[in-house]
């Protein structure tokens, strides 16, 4: 489990109430993935020639990455 998903399971009261890894790694993944897919729709309007389009997926990209999903 990322570092960063463990402690904000442990902020929210999630890690007292249900202390297994695999769940709150489901369900921070299934979060994490929303994020992401909020993005698509604003990826699909750019222009792919457009600097913002490279930027949704550098978006997309540190998301993943800062929350260990991939």
């Amino acid at each position: 489990m990322n570092e960063r998903i463990r402690e904000l399971a442990k902020q929210s009261g999630l890690w007292f109430v249900t202390p297994r890894e695999d769940l709150i790694d489901d369900f921070a993944e299934l979060i994490v993935q929303e994020c992401i897919d909020c993005l698509t729709p604003l990826s699909l309007s750019l222009t792919p020639l457009s600097r913002s389009h490279s930027m949704v997926g550098a978006a997309q990209d540190t998301i993943k990455e800062h929350f260990g999903v991939e």
